[in-house]
């Protein structure tokens, strides 16, 4: 197994709106090895969304296209993937935290709870079945649960 998880390489992404194209990355290329985090800052409209929508393949199209590059996730190019195989990743092995208030964390909601709900729904499981289950951290969880 590499020891990248996340190889992004050469990213560029563009929106067109009518007769107007705008450059959102260009060139972009970095890499996450396994059981590290990454942050990334920048003021508004440096990309951040953009890369992450790129990852997880959720560009809208039209207006956006990824144009170039590489995304490999665990040795794998998710640009190469079907809708179908996008599905099965996105929120079981790829999940994003929008900064919005209307789509990120409910706030009258603990996030374990939150946390729980997704995996229940991406792993077909009882809520019986997962609160038998000691996990130690959410990483444990995610090496039984892939």
């Amino acid at each position: 197994m590499s020891e990248k998880l996340l190889e992004i390489k050469n990213l560029s992404v563009q929106y067109r709106v009518e007769n107007e194209v705008t450059q959102a990355l260009r060139h972009v290329s970095l890499e996450l090895d396994r059981g590290k985090t990454i942050g990334l800052v920048g003021e508004t409209g440096a990309g951040k969304t953009t890369l992450a929508l790129s990852i997880m393949r959720m560009i809208p199209d039209p207006p956006g296209r990824i144009v170039e590059g590489e995304i490999m996730f665990d040795g794998e190019n998710l640009l190469k993937k079907s809708a179908s195989d996008m599905r099965k990743i996105r929120g079981y092995k790829v999940s994003m935290i929008y900064q919005d208030p209307m789509t990120s964390l409910n706030p009258i909601m603990t996030i374990g709870t939150q946390i729980e709900e997704v995996l229940l729904l991406h792993n077909h499981i009882s809520k019986a079945v997962f609160s038998q289950r000691d996990f130690n951290s959410l990483a444990a969880l995610s090496a039984e649960l892939m």
